[in-house]
């Protein structure tokens, strides 16, 4: 894929994307800011979470789809593995999420595709593949989610941005999952970013 093919996505995902709802910044702390904002098909919102990062592209693709270690540093994760390496750049990772009560546990299998569009930005598409393996007794799995990663090295670091939208299935109050929105990603990037500089 060419930058300026990448970029026109881009560019027109943000126009399609501003008609339908604007970001709004939730938090800003410790140099990280999430976003939400409402999506037409859902009453739960979709969140984005960018900070600035001291490290190179790489170490953090490495840190993104090393799935047995992914627990060290997502949010509520207590077991992540490396299920499958379909090749150099596809990845399926298995995830299970130990949620306070009066939430279930959720679990959620995921592909992740790593797109080096050029020596300083790289995307990492996320999407489910909730099949891969069955499902667990007692576990809610997660079925539709996507998103994807942007890392795009600057003059002050690498500036590392997550998109998501998913529905954790099962029944969780709205309000509750709209804030996870926006805990989840913030302690994961605070996480990631002690795991960078050890």
């Amino acid at each position: 894929m060419s930058k300026l093919f990448f970029y026109i996505l881009l560019f027109s995902g943000f126009f399609f994307s501003f008609s339908q709802s604007v970001w709004e910044l939730e938090k800003d702390e410790l140099g990280i800011q999430v976003y939400t904002r409402a999506v037409k098909t859902s009453s739960i919102k979709e969140y984005r979470a960018t900070t600035i990062v001291k490290a190179s592209i790489k170490s953090l693709v490495n840190k993104i789809i090393d799935g047995d270690h992914l627990k060290q540093w997502n949010y509520k994760t207590i077991t992540s593995e490396l299920i499958e390496k379909k090749n150099k750049n596809k990845y399926i990772i298995y995830m299970y999420n130990n949620l306070p009560w009066p939430a279930k546990d959720r679990d959620h299998i995921s592909e992740l595709e790593v797109i080096a569009v050029s020596d300083s930005l790289t995307k990492v598409v996320i999407k489910s593949d909730a099949k891969r393996i069955p499902e667990k007794k007692g576990v809610i799995r997660v079925v539709e989610f996507s998103g994807h990663w942007i890392l795009e090295k600057t003059k002050e670091g690498v500036k590392v941005t997550q998109q998501m939208y998913g529905d954790p299935g099962g029944y969780l109050p709205v309000f509750v999952v709209n804030s996870m929105l926006v805990n989840a990603p913030f302690y994961t990037f605070k996480q990631l970013k002690i795991q960078l500089n050890h």
